[in-house]
This record gives C-alpha cells, structure tokens and sequence, in this order.
C-alpha cells in the first residue's frame, strides 16, 4: 500500500538529436514524450497527485499542542464571620475576585487502528486576594498525564484511520494511468504523422519523375514535329500533360509540407522538423485476439484507470459501512497533580505518586435513525455498481478494436500485396509504350495515360504500406503494447528537481 512505486519513462535510445537534424521513428517518439506540452501538463498533475500521497502521511506526524490565556473574573464566594471565641455567627457570600493565568502544552499521536494518545502538561495560577488561615493565595497548579482514546466500533481500524493516505494511492494511480493514456494518443498520433510525411515525401518524389517524364516527352515531341515526322497536335497533348502534372506536383509538395506540420506542432518543435530519407516498409508483426485481449486488460490504461475506480469504491463502501456503526470508545486517562505557593513546589509533586488521579470510561453516541451514514452507504454501492457496467462495456470495446485492429491489418497486407503487382504491371506498360512511341506506334496520349496509370497504382501501393503502418500502431495502442513496444519502460526513482517524465540511456 505504502510502496513509492514512482513511474517514469525511460526510453532507452540515443541522446536527443538537435531539430535541425534529421530524425527516424524512434527519435521522433522520443521528442514528443520530452518536448509534447499535453504530456507536460499531464506529468504535473501526476506529480501533484504524488506530492498529495507523500502529504497524506503526516496524519502520522507527533502533533504539538499549547495555549496560554489570561484573564480576570468574579465569582461568588462563601465566607463565615466568626466571634472571638471562633464560634460561627453567620455565613457570608460575597463576590471575589480571580485573576489567572494558564499555560498548557501536550503532544498527541494517532496509530493505524484509530488511537488517539495524548501526552499533556497543565500549569496554572490562580490569585483570590483572599487572607485566611490555610488557604494558599496565589496558588501554583500542575498536572502531567497521559489519555487515551480508543475507538471500539465506528472509526475503528487501520481502513478508516488511513482512509487519506489510500484514496491518494488510488488517486495517484489514476494520475499515473492518465499520463500514460496521454503518452499511448502522443505517440499514436506522431506515428501516424511520422507515416503519412513518409507517404507524402513519396508521392512527391513520384510526381517529380512524373513531370521530369512529361518534361522528356514535350521535348521529344517538339523535336520530332520540327523534324516533320509528327503531327503538331502532338506538341500540345505533350504540354497539356506536363502542365497536369506539375499541377499534381505543386498539390503534392503542399500535402508534404502539411504532413510537416503536422509532424513538428506534435514534436513542438520550434522550426520544421526533417525526416530521414527512408521508404514504408511492411513490418513483421504476431497478432491474436486472444492475447491481445488478455494485454489489453493488464496494460491498457483506460481499463487499468476503471479498476482503479472501482478499487476506490470499494474503498469507499467500506468506509462508508464503518459509519453505520454507533461511536462506542474507551476513554482513559492518567495524571499525577502538583500545587503549592510557589511553582517550583507544583512541579516538585508532579514526581510523587502523592497526588495521582485515574480514570476508564466509555463513551456511547449513536444518531438515531443514521439517515446520512446509511444513504451514503447506498449511494456507493450504486456507484460501485454502474463502474463495473462501465469495465464490463469498455472491456467489450477493447475486444472490438483489438479485432478491427487485426482486420485492418489483414486487409491492408492484401492491399499491398494486389497494389504492388499493379504497380509493376503499371511499369511495364508505360516502359512498353515508350518503347513503341519510339518508333511510331504509340501516341503522346498513350504514354501520358501509362504514365499516369503507374502514378495511381504506386499511390494505391504507397497508401497500403502507409495504412498498414497505422494498422500496427492500432493494433500496439488496443493491446496496451504500445509503450512496450516502442521501449519505454517505468523505473523506480523521483526527484522533485527533475522532471517526473525522464528519457535517456539506461
């Protein structure tokens, strides 16, 4: 219960580089869990929940107690009047004035099954101004003891004493379970982006051969139609192409760009960040429903933070049972008391055992009809009830991404598969035509046609690899993988002075 379990990613990668620099997959993740601002917000709030647990052990801090008053009063006070041979002719009452002074200090401590212990140090003086045979005026009192009370029923038991401390263990644990959700959408989403600069830089690299082939064709036909082997038509059918495609080329440039964007407000960067030159790939990845679903219920964070609630609930319905119980305590206390003219004669008796004084008693309280403890108890039984209808309906959920999740993934491979031989039949075809155009026996509409069957296959290619990325990365976030497989994992170590989220080598 007590256990500091600080959790705090650890990525386990190479130094952060400088955004000036190009930046891969992991390096891209890696700035987005130091540098992403909802993540920042998100680690302040769970180190004020852990801030909030370490507080809430005080309730067993000694707890230091004084007061001192003075003060003034009048009271009624019997006196008799005697004759001279000390016979009583009457009885007087008359006000008498008190002047007091009090200074008292103690120290209380609580223990885990509702104790209350109070160690007390009691000096008064009083001064009557009253002149009588026997009477000591002013007179110096002391009193040291202990009292103890202990709860019998209500508040009794380590639960309610350090109901404090465990609803800010569960509190504190939601807090960890949101910063975890926050780093699972951060990283999905900068994934995704990262894949989608990676698609958009292809597409234009594509569009550029695109218009470099337009290009070599205009300049083919012009030359052939001065040559007087073509007919001019040819020559404005050529540029009609070349100036599509740098159309197609001027939208891909700006979807590239947008993808960058994207990308570097993910990575609040503060300048456009630059990608390494790679190409998507199709990487290698098990799935099963099943243990996917059993990750997903140990590691996903929205499932982790409902039970978490529930456990608070729980915690809550106990609590709320233990006050439905009458207040019975036992009450003790034992003082020893000192009084003299003087101070030091009070503080001398309080170390004899001439004035002692105890007590044991029970104290007995009960609200009749207990409306509030036992509506109370009602009310989180309910509560406690509709969050697990909650668990129960997100865990169905889960089970519906981690299957849409598979299926992505399976669908997206067929495509990449069917995309990629269209696009190698794509390239022939074009590479046939412009064989045949070479010799007369094709048009410039043919070739441009080719050329442009090949750019919509290899988008359709380059869109199935992109998606298919993104299926992995669905498929990670719904298994509660994520994390895990991306290398960040939780260490046992907190310092106020750095940062709760911490990356570097291990």
């Amino acid at each position: 219960m007590a256990q500091r379990l600080w959790l705090i990613f650890l990525l386990l990668l190479l130094p952060t580089p400088a955004l000036a620099q190009e930046i891969d997959l992991q390096q891209a993740q890696r700035i987005a869990l130091e540098s992403n601002l909802n993540l920042e917000t998100q680690t302040h709030l769970t180190r004020a929940a852990d801030a909030r647990l370490r507080g809430a052990y005080g309730i067993y801090d000694l707890l230091l107690q004084s007061e001192a008053a003075t003060g003034q009063g009048r009271q009624p006070s019997r006196f008799r009047q005697l004759d001279p041979s000390g016979e009583a002719l009457e009885e007087l009452v008359r006000p008498t004035e008190i002047r007091f002074q009090r200074l008292d200090a103690s120290l209380v401590q609580r223990l885990p099954w509702g104790t209350s212990l109070n160690a007390f140090l009691e000096n008064s003086r009083d001064s009557r101004g009253i002149e009588s045979p026997g009477v000591i005026d002013p007179a110096y009192e002391s009193r040291i003891g202990l009292s103890i009370v202990q709860p019998l029923m209500r508040d009794f038991g380590r639960t309610v004493t350090e109901q404090e401390i465990l609803f800010a263990v569960q509190d504190r644990n939601v807090a960890v379970q949101d910063l975890r959700e926050s780093a699972f959408l951060i990283l999905t989403a900068v994934r995704n982006a990262y894949f989608d600069v990676l698609r958009t830089r292809d597409q234009l690299a594509f569009r550029r051969t695109s218009v470099s082939l337009a290009e070599r064709v205009f300049e083919e036909n012009r030359a052939r139609v001065e040559a007087g082997v073509m007919a001019p038509v040819e020559i404005l059918e050529a540029e009609v192409g070349l100036r599509l495609r740098e159309r197609d080329l001027l939208e891909a440039q700006s979807l590239h760009q947008d993808a960058l964007d994207r990308l570097t407000l993910l990575l609040n960067a503060p300048q456009q960040v630059s990608v390494i030159d790679e190409v998507l790939r199709r990487p290698s990845i098990v799935v099963s429903e099943e243990e996917g679903l059993q990750s997903a219920f140990l590691k996903r964070p929205d499932i982790l933070r409902n039970r978490q609630e529930i456990e608070r609930l729980d915690l809550t319905e106990r609590i709320a049972r233990n006050r439905t119980r009458p207040a019975l305590d036992l009450v003790g206390r034992y003082s020893h008391a000192g009084l003299g003219p003087e101070y030091s004669d009070a503080f001398e008796d309080l170390f004899r055992n001439d004035y002692r004084s105890w007590e044991v008693g029970v104290s007995f309280s009960y609200p009749l009809g207990n409306t509030t403890a036992r509506n109370e108890l009602a009310r989180t039984r309910i509560l406690r009830n509709a969050q697990r209808t909650s668990l129960a309906q997100l865990q169905d959920e889960v089970r519906r991404d981690i299957r849409a999740a598979i299926r992505g993934l399976e669908v997206n491979s067929a495509v990449i598969d069917v995309t990629e031989l269209g696009t190698r039949l794509a390239r022939e075809r074009l590479d046939t035509l412009l064989r045949r155009m070479e010799v007369g026996l094709a048009t410039t509409r043919d070739v441009l046609e080719g050329e442009q069957d090949l750019a919509q296959a290899r988008t359709l290619h380059i869109a199935a690899l992109a998606d298919y990325n993104i299926a992995v990365t669905e498929y990670l976030r719904a298994t509660g993988l994520l994390l895990e497989h991306i290398g960040v994992r939780f260490v046992d170590a907190f310092d106020e002075r750095d940062p709760y989220l911490r990356m570097g080598a291990e």
